[in-house]
C-alpha cells in the first residue's frame, strides 16, 4: 500500500510536468501570491509542501499541512521586500472538532508604495500607487491515519494607479505521512483560477499556476528535518531566456556552445529546492534553518561573480507563549529580503479551551 502510494505521488508529478504547460515567472497576473507567506518557508528556500510544523502560515505551501499543532494559532508575517515593498500575511486556524476539519482564514497584502508614472518616452508625470490583496479561506481534514487533504480559495484584488483587476484562485493539496519512518510526501496544485475583471478590457491574462511535489524526513537520532521539493512541474523548461547561457567561455576566451545534456541538467536543477531545519532544546523551542533555491540562484546570477544567490537561512525561538521567526533570503549581488514572524496559541491565554 505504502509503495503504491509513493509511486502514485511521483507519477502524478511527472505526468503533470509532461502534460501541462504554463507561463514562467513574470508572464502572468497576480504573481505576488508566490511571494513568501512565512518566515519559515523563506528560510527553507521558499517552499516546503510535505512537512507539518507548528507554523500555520506554512499552509501557503500546501493546505493539507493544517493539523492539531496549529489549532487556535494566530500568525503574523511581514516581509521587507525590495524597493521598500512590504508584503504582509495574517491568518488564524481553528479545528471544527465535530467534523474533524481544520479551517483557516487569512489576508495577504502587498504594498508597493508610490510608483513613478511615465509615458513611453520615459517622461515622468507624477506617481501612482500599487497595492494587491489576497483574502483566502482554507479547509483540511485527515483521511484514515496517514493521509491529509486540503484546499484553499483565494479572492484577489489588485490596484495599479487607475487600473484594477480581481480574480479567483484555487489551491488543492495532499499529504502522506509514515510515523514509523518519520517520512512525509506532499503534492500541491496552486493558483489555478481565472481573472474576473481584467486591468484592460477584453485582455485576460493567465494566473501563475504551480505544481509542486515534496518529500521531507526527520532523522531518527537527530532532531533535523530535510526537505526536497520539485517545483514548477507544470512546465519542463523554466530557464530564463538568456543568450549568455547558450555558451561557456573557456580559458582561451573562446565560446563553447552549451550541450543539450548541460542544458537539461541545469533545467532539472532549477526545479529543485533544498531545505533543512534543526530543532534544539528539550522541547525544540529553538530552530535553525537553511535553504537553497537553484532557480533563484541561476536566474539572478552574474556570470563574473559568486554572491551566494539562492541561499537562505533563518531561526525560530519560542519565549513564554510567543514564537518568533526571522529569515533572510539572498536573491542577487545587490541584496536579499528579510522576513519576520510572530505567532501564538490563543488557547494558551484562556482557561476554557476552544
Amino acid at each position: 500500500m505504502e509503495k503504491r502510494l509513493i509511486i502514485g505521488y511521483l507519477l502524478a508529478g511527472l505526468i503533470s510536468a509532461c502534460t501541462l504547460k504554463a507561463q514562467t515567472g513574470g508572464q502572468g497576473i497576480f504573481e505576488f501570491v508566490n511571494l513568501s507567506a512565512s518566515s519559515r518557508l523563506n528560510a527553507l528556500g521558499g517552499t516546503a509542501p510535505a512537512w507539518q510544523s507548528k507554523d500555520a502560515s506554512s499552509s501557503a505551501s500546501n493546505p493539507a499541512l493544517l493539523s492539531d499543532d496549529v489549532h487556535t494559532q494566530f500568525s503574523f508575517q511581514h516581509q521587507f521586500y525590495f524597493a521598500d515593498i512590504r508584503n504582509s500575511h495574517v491568518n488564524y486556524v481553528h479545528k471544527m472538532k465535530k467534523w474533524n476539519t481544520f479551517l483557516q482564514g487569512g489576508v495577504k497584502a502587498l504594498n508597493s508604495g508610490d510608483v513613478s508614472r511615465t509615458d513611453i518616452y520615459g517622461n515622468t508625470s507624477g506617481t501612482v500607487q500599487a497595492k494587491e490583496t489576497d483574502i483566502y479561506l482554507a479547509a483540511a481534514r485527515p483521511y484514515r491515519e496517514r493521509l491529509n487533504f486540503g484546499a484553499q480559495i483565494h479572492y484577489i484584488y489588485s490596484v495599479v494607479g487607475d487600473a484594477s483587476s480581481s480574480g479567483i484562485l484555487f489551491n488543492a493539496g495532499a499529504r502522506y505521512y509514515n510515523p514509523d519512518k518519520k517520512l512525509a510526501l506532499g503534492l500541491v496544485f496552486r493558483n489555478a483560477g481565472t481573472q474576473l475583471d481584467p486591468y484592460v478590457d477584453h485582455r485576460e491574462a493567465k494566473t501563475p499556476m504551480k505544481i509542486e511535489l515534496g518529500i521531507a524526513q526527520k532523522l531518527k537520532h537527530l532532531p533535523f528535518t530535510y526537505h526536497i521539493t520539485l517545483t514548477d512541474l507544470q512546465q519542463w523548461d523554466i530557464r530564463y531566456d538568456d543568450p549568455a547561457e547558450n555558451g561557456n567561455v573557456d580559458l582561451l576566451g573562446e565560446t563553447k556552445e552549451t550541450s543539450a545534456l548541460e542544458k537539461a541538467a541545469g533545467n532539472a536543477l532549477r526545479h529543485m529546492v533544498f531545505g533543512g531545519e534543526l530543532g534544539m532544546g528539550k522541547n525544540e523551542n529553538f530552530w535553525l534553518r537553511l535553504g537553497y533555491n537553484h532557480l533563484r540562484a541561476r536566474d539572478l546570477a552574474l556570470s563574473d561573480y559568486r554572491a551566494f544567490n539562492g541561499l537562505s537561512f533563518g531561526l525560530g525561538l519560542k519565549i513564554y507563549k510567543f514564537k518568533f521567526d526571522y529569515s533572510y533570503a539572498k536573491y542577487h549581488l545587490a541584496g536579499g529580503t528579510s522576513q519576520i514572524g510572530l505567532s501564538f496559541d490563543l488557547n494558551s491565554f484562556v482557561k476554557t479551551k476552544v
